[in-house]
């Protein structure tokens, strides 16, 4: 996967801690995964953005069907998307996560991907 580098017009924001990069660690990627696999989905890329707030997203097929679980980072939430038939994508499950590391955010998608699965 390319890396990109990726700039701000005008300055970069100010006053904004930057999150651990837990996506970049091969580790965190690997209990992802996992995590998901162990849910019945097939694990088709993990994706880290660069910024000061840790994004990062898991695109999954489950049961035939695209899917992408998104930790957004500015408002804390792990998101469940599908996708819409005219393009675009649903938020159909969004969670807080209150611990914001490993065991945290694979305890996050396990519990999402099992709320899902129940509706």
């Amino acid at each position: 996967m390319k890396e990109e580098n990726v700039y701000w017009v005008g300055t970069q924001p100010i006053g904004e801690k930057k999150a651990p990069d837990l996506a970049d660690d091969p580790s965190f990627v690997a209990a992802i995964t996992t995590a998901c696999e162990a849910a019945d989905c097939i694990v088709q890329g993990f994706v880290s953005a660069l910024g000061p707030y840790g994004t990062w997203l898991v695109e999954i097929k489950r049961d035939g069907q695209e899917q992408r679980i998104l930790w957004n980072g500015k408002e804390a939430k792990l998101v469940l998307q599908v996708p819409l038939h005219q393009g675009g994508w649903e938020d159909p499950l969004a969670i807080e996560v209150t611990m914001q590391d490993k065991n945290g955010f694979v305890a996050a998608v396990t519990d999402i991907l099992s709320r899902q699965h129940r509706q």
